[in-house]
């Protein structure tokens, strides 16, 4: 078994090349099993939306009569309210055939997800909670291994590995003259199988290389808080740990608060019972936002005395989907806008990691180029396993 895992040196091979191959096996082995069932569950979650739409079609699309007016959206959260309690978010999806989804959403519980007709504010009935189970489970392994916190962490090292086997396989995949590049870039499909199965280790890892480094990092940035910070601060954004050498961060956070605070001693001495109009600040939001695009409103509750109306726009050169934000008191006034275009790159990373991560950014054509990466990833530690074995026989 040592002669396996510590092979000898080829003529001409540079020391380099030969310690990244042996580390590339060594962490190859070790890590395999956890890379394989994260590469696997994310390739599952990938389609999360579209099997949930799925699953869930009787109520998400709806049969709506030709030039039928909409109601006020606060008709519809007033019904939420009185069938199952406080609301907490609203979407108003841009296409014409879906209803509103209207959620609660609390620490204490995962509450309800209910669809409505935005015609007649009727219910058309609540997500399918076998898929949100089911969601769930695959998201807890993705994350967390079904092992909590340490679960988080031994996969965050099994990802870290994995972005140092990305690194070392390209290294070894880098052919020795140029005129072997060619036969490094194909697969031999009328070979035998061992030979096939190296091509497709060395071949698929090298074009999935990029997007599964991306895909890794990412995922390194929604899990953890030093990643996430290592990542801001390299974008040029103020470090996310407050300590007694961070003056300018906490600096800016003291004024941001006291802004806050001053806004909601005013809005409690003259509007203490008044409440804002929901259709309103959608109509205020479009005639400031002119384009049309899903809209996700964000309720007030305790900690936060704002209504938050986030608007996603596809009109760019890539057609990312990037939210605009407009910030509004409780008495309806704009407390603040917030272009995407306008942001900080460390800000627009805030606002776009996840969808980065899952392949969501684009939509469906970038959903599904992240589930065939996925299944490349899951191969990988099948293939390099088969290599070696043949090897150890």
């Amino acid at each position: 078994m040592r002669t396996y895992l510590l092979r000898k040196r080829r003529k001409k091979e540079s020391s380099f090349k030969y310690i990244m191959s042996v580390l590339h096996l060594w962490l190859g082995l070790l890590s395999s099993v956890i890379i394989f069932v994260v590469c696997l569950s994310g390739s599952i979650y990938a389609f999360k939306t579209q099997i949930e739409n799925l699953i869930n079609k009787d109520v998400v699309y709806y049969k709506s009569k030709e030039n039928s007016p909409k109601i006020a959206i606060d008709t519809i959260v007033n019904n939420f309210d009185k069938q199952f309690g406080g609301a907490t978010s609203i979407t108003v999806f841009k296409e014409a055939n879906k209803s509103v989804l209207v959620s609660s959403f609390s620490k204490q519980s995962n509450g309800v997800s209910a669809y409505y007709n935005p015609n007649s504010g009727e219910l058309l009935g609540t997500k399918n909670k076998t898929s949100i189970a089911f969601f769930d489970f695959i998201l807890e392994v993705h994350r967390f291994l079904l092992a909590g916190d340490t679960g988080k962490f031994i996969n965050g090292i099994a990802v870290l590995i994995f972005i140092f086997l990305l690194f070392s396989g390209f290294i070894i995949w880098l052919p020795k003259k140029l005129n072997q590049l060619k036969t490094s870039l194909k697969i031999k499909f009328k070979a035998k199988f061992h030979r096939i199965n190296y091509d497709l280790h060395r071949v698929l890892g090298f074009y999935s290389m990029l997007l599964l480094f991306f895909m890794s990092v990412t995922g390194l940035y929604v899990s953890f808080h030093w990643v996430k910070n290592a990542v801001i601060v390299g974008l040029g954004g103020d470090s996310i740990v407050i300590s007694d050498s961070n003056i300018a961060l906490k600096k800016t956070l003291s004024n941001s608060f006291d802004t806050m605070f001053d806004d909601l001693s005013r809005e409690d001495k003259t509007n203490k019972k008044q409440k804002s109009n929901l259709q309103s600040l959608l109509i205020k939001t479009d005639s400031i936002f002119k384009y049309d695009g899903t809209k996700i409103i964000q309720l007030a509750d305790e900690n936060s005395k704002s209504i938050n109306i986030i608007k996603m726009n596809t009109g760019n050169l890539l057609h990312f989907y990037v939210p605009d934000k407009i910030e509004f008191s409780i008495n309806g006034k704009i407390r603040k806008q917030e272009l995407f275009t306008s942001l900080p790159l460390s800000n627009q990373f805030k606002l776009i990691a996840k969808p980065l991560h899952t392949g969501e950014i684009m939509g469906l054509p970038t959903i599904i180029i992240y589930f065939l990466i996925s299944l490349i990833g899951c191969s990988l530690p099948i293939t390099g396993f088969i290599i070696w074995f043949k090897k150890v026989k």
